[in-house]
């Protein structure tokens, strides 16, 4: 397939597994990856994922098939995700905060023939319904039952896994993010939408040979997975990850590794500000950050520039774009607030509740388009009117609102009001509503996202009851613990009377809510730290 960069190039890959199988070629004893102290080079990762791969082969997994995992960052998460794409597969990372229904639904609606957990999250399939892991095979990284040892995969096979004639427009991943209404959607990317966000990874960060990435995102999400992981393999340089993100250890981390690149984002670079300065703070080997601060309070993303001596490429992206770095705005830019120009690989506009384009300056909804094939998401899996619904008119509907002003440049202010963004994840107000509505006693729930000490959203619903007597905000909130990932459930419980309606559609007015101060709410933190 004839696919063009936008500078006019033919990329060098336009599948994950071949370039895989160049870098192990080119570049055998180079450190590819590391998490923590366990390291793999290009030769090593390329080997062991094709003994993994021979394995899965041998339980069926083959084209189209889904292998999920539930693992905290991991070597071992690596060497699935390449396995599973090698033979044509499809990788279905998940959350590690799933619990319970959320974790079900993914399960059900992935489908996956294969299952590679770890001790800290297998545990959480003891409680769900028997069918939902029924005639699937689960092994366990970690433990000590040799029938679901992990290990068994990577353990030399006779056979040679098949070799598969993986094209750009391949299915690779699923990745589950919060949709606009129900549970967690799979937004399914090809492969070129990996090597693609690899190549504005280079674009961005203006990647030297002597670079050195450390990566303290998530290998479920695309941060970890599509720029932490890919955007270094693209360019042929060595990545660090973290099982767990440390504010504590982070710059004597970013100092043993040599990081010249790194990548905390929203919260973490709040929670990064906030320690005491001290006068090492600009002792680091860091010469560029990435920047996602659209959503941090007050002067923290000049204040961490500053502090740590940082330039910093702010960028914007989604999950369903394609990852990571979609549109970025160059370290030293004259406006350094904005996210950014379109530049050459996706198209933007801002456009109104009736999908008319706005003009520079007004508020409205980011929607984009992209200039080269097979870099944005496919489809939501199994969920065509949903994905008709995004991509409706021909533009990829992001529900993200921003401007652009007079030249070109994107500024993101927030999400649409059924959006929250919760400690670096993607949250569904209805989704959480739906949830809260079963309780005993509630009539209505409606969730709103308020703003966070560290930045982004707290969760908090409001509350209409059948009545007031007996009701417990903590029972509700710990009920809620058992139901859903922990950085959904709500953080502020307030009840009301009534709900502000639109005098039209009637529909409830969340952007009132929103602005009502939590000084009458019921806050499950403080009760927390009062006991």
């Amino acid at each position: 397939m004839n696919i063009s960069l936008p500078d006019g190039r033919l990329p060098q890959w336009q599948t994950i597994d071949d370039l895989i199988r160049d870098r192990a070629a080119s570049l055998p004893d180079q450190l590819a990856v590391a998490v923590g102290p366990e390291t793999l080079s290009y030769a090593e990762l390329d080997r062991l994922s094709d003994v993994l791969a021979a394995n899965l082969a041998g339980l069926g997994v083959t084209d189209g098939t889904r292998v999920a995992t539930m693992l905290y960052n991991s070597l071992e998460q690596i060497l699935t995700f390449i396995a599973t794409v090698k033979l044509g597969a499809i990788c279905a990372p998940l959350n590690v905060s799933l619990e319970s229904r959320d974790l079900a639904h993914v399960l059900r609606d992935s489908d996956p023939l294969v299952m590679v957990f770890d001790e800290d999250t297998a545990g959480k399939l003891d409680g769900l319904a028997p069918e939902v892991c029924r005639d699937r095979h689960l092994f366990v990284v970690g433990t000590r039952d040799p029938e679901r040892a992990f290990a068994r995969l990577l353990n030399d096979t006779d056979t040679v896994a098949p070799r598969v004639d993986n094209q750009a427009s391949t299915p690779a991943v699923i990745i589950y993010t919060g949709g606009t209404t129900g549970l967690p959607k799979g937004v399914v990317l090809p492969h070129f939408a990996l090597v693609a966000a690899g190549y504005r990874y280079v674009e961005c960060f203006k990647v030297a040979d002597d670079d050195v990435h450390y990566s303290v995102l998530t290998l479920f999400h695309v941060g970890g997975l599509f720029l932490g992981f890919m955007g270094p393999v693209v360019a042929g340089i060595p990545t660090h990850f973290e099982r767990l993100f440390s504010a504590s250890r982070f710059w004597d981390r970013t100092r043993e590794v040599g990081a010249t690149l790194i990548d905390p984002i929203g919260t973490m670079v709040t929670v990064l500000c906030k320690a005491p300065e001290s006068p090492s703070d600009g002792d680091n080997p860091v010469r560029q950050a990435l920047g996602v601060l659209g959503q941090v309070p007050g002067t923290v993303a000049e204040d961490f520039r500053r502090r740590f001596q940082l330039n910093v490429v702010n960028a914007y992206s989604l999950t369903e774009s394609g990852g990571t770095v979609i549109i970025h705005n160059p370290a030293g830019s004259d406006r350094p607030e904005s996210n950014g120009k379109a530049w050459q690989w996706a198209e933007v506009c801002i456009r109104d509740d009736e999908d008319a384009e706005l003009p520079p300056g007004q508020l409205g909804e980011i929607c984009l388009r992209p200039r080269v094939p097979h870099i944005f998401m496919q489809s939501y899996f199994n969920k065509p009117e949903a994905t008709l619904e995004a991509w409706r008119n021909f533009w990829l509907h992001t529900g993200d609102v921003g401007y652009l002003d007079d030249e070109g440049y994107l500024f993101f202010t927030g999400r649409q009001a059924h959006w929250l963004r919760v400690k670096g994840e993607n949250v569904s107000a209805h989704e959480v509503e739906s949830i809260v509505s079963e309780y005993p006693g509630v009539e209505e729930a409606i969730v709103v996202g308020v703003p966070g000490e560290l930045g982004e959203n707290d969760v908090k619903v409001f509350l209409r009851l059948a009545s007031r007597d007996g009701f417990e905000p903590a029972a509700l909130v710990e009920w809620c613990r058992d139901k859903m990932a922990k950085f959904k459930v709500p953080r502020y419980v307030e009840i009301v009377d009534e709900f502000p309606r639109s005098a039209t559609k009637r529909e409830v007015e969340r952007h009132k809510l929103i602005a009502l101060n939590s000084d009458t709410a019921w806050d499950a933190q403080a009760a927390t730290s009062s006991n």
